[in-house]
């Protein structure tokens, strides 16, 4: 195959670019190798790179189709990395500050709906799959429309249960995940679902048990993995719910070396629905844990999950989750280089170490009286003509921050 390096300013459109002059994972390009199909994309090149590697007209290979109609669950995990999908972190349909408003009715609407589902299943009620669907179907096509400020919500929400938040949550950040992955509408909202219900099965389990707050005995441990079976027989009582679905709330605490639970499954013997959601509920469980928990950082939770490659999850999907995240999500806490406490709003497509924040607390720590609005994309310095910059990641709960005063 005939490759050719030339600078970026003679890229044009239609070409194949096969290398760039900097490691992939450090641009918002999800796959390596593609063609140059739109004015964005062209520009993003063109700012992140000085030249590129592209492959001769003759030699091109076929262009890659879209997952839309394909049953993505059907596919094995590395046929669904190789399909050319569309750029999940290009610029967003609408504005945060739009988006944000109808986000917050779709996540109440959410939130009830887990809600009166656990009332309802513990009261012998069987759920209505299409009821499931068009209740997750709101949440999906928000994401789709600005991903950050579903997430944001997500993540600043006061919530009075820490089972809806984390089933509300995972179900957030699995659509977010197959987005990313390119998945077709209809592949998001099976796995928002399976997320929203991953651990249903926990209303079976002893109330003391679920929230205990030291060390768990062997004999508790055992009881605890038996939500899983609970959850799969919840399901499949539920008519019309896909069998994707249920594969994936049986496989989500299945780990790719085979110590997971409760088969002990191990490698792609896991379903990639299954492996999408361990990876979700490992990470929403350590940023957002129980009451009793201590939770970490997200970008300290994703270096974890660097380390883990191929030993829990599965290295590829580890990446493209990191890339999906970023170091700095929104609604995640951040401190500037001036010692300022920020949350973050929403990420940029290409610059993803310079979000827009809103500042929280000032440098000593103490809070604003209104919450300016830093876009570090075009403030890179600060009063005293410093670089200005995120200095770290801060965990919730570092700082006692009444998120509820903020106007978004």
């Amino acid at each position: 195959m005939a490759i050719e390096r030339i600078p970026v300013s003679k890229l044009r459109l239609g070409m194949y670019v096969s290398r760039l002059d900097r490691p992939w994972r450090e641009t918002p390009f999800l796959f390596q190798g593609f063609y140059v199909e739109d004015a964005d994309e062209l520009n993003a090149l063109r700012r992140l790179c000085r030249h590129v590697y592209i492959v001769a007209a003759d030699e091109r290979p076929v262009q890659r189709p879209s997952a839309e109609g394909i049953d993505v669950a059907e596919l094995d995990i590395d046929d669904v990395l190789e399909l050319q999908m569309q750029d999940a972190m290009a610029e967003s349909d609408v504005p945060f500050v739009e988006e944000v408003d109808s986000a917050k009715k779709y996540h109440a609407d959410l939130t009830e709906f887990a809600r009166d589902a656990w009332s309802g299943v513990q009261q012998g009620r069987i759920m209505d799959a299409d009821t499931v669907r068009e209740s997750v179907g709101v949440m999906v096509d928000s994401i789709s429309r600005n991903p950050d400020a579903f997430v944001w919500l997500a993540r600043v929400k006061d919530y009075d249960s820490y089972t809806y938040a984390h089933a509300v949550n995972v179900a957030a950040w699995c659509t977010l995940f197959g987005r990313r992955l390119g998945f077709p509408t209809k592949s998001l909202e099976d796995l928002a679902a399976g997320g929203l219900f991953l651990d249903i099965g926990n209303i079976k389990l002893p109330k003391q048990v679920l929230e205990k707050s030291g060390r768990l005995t062997d004999e508790e441990w055992q009881l605890v993995k038996t939500h899983v079976g609970h959850s799969v027989d919840l399901l499949r009582a539920t008519e019309g719910i896909p069998d994707s679905i249920v594969e994936m709330v049986g496989a989500h605490h299945e780990r790719y070396d085979g110590s997971g639970y409760p088969r002990g499954l191990e490698g792609d013997e896991i379903p990639l629905y299954g492996q999408i959601a361990g990876i979700v509920d490992f990470y929403v469980s350590v940023t957002f844990p129980r009451p009793a928990g201590k939770a970490v950082s997200s970008d300290f939770a994703l270096n974890v999950l660097f380390k883990q490659r191929n030993v829990f999850f599965k290295s590829e999907l580890v990446a493209q989750f990191i890339r999906v995240i970023g170091l700095y999500p929104a609604g995640s806490l951040v401190e500037l280089s001036t010692g300022e406490v920020a949350v973050v709003l929403c990420q940029h497509p290409t610059r993803r170490l310079r979000p827009r924040v809103m500042l929280v607390l000032d440098p000593e720590k103490k809070p604003y009286d209104s919450y300016p609005i830093v876009d570090l994309v075009k403030e890179t310095e600060d009063r005293h003509g410093r670089p200005l910059a995120i200095r770290r990641g801060v965990r919730d709960g570092e700082y006692r921050i009444d998120f509820s005063r903020l106007p978004f």
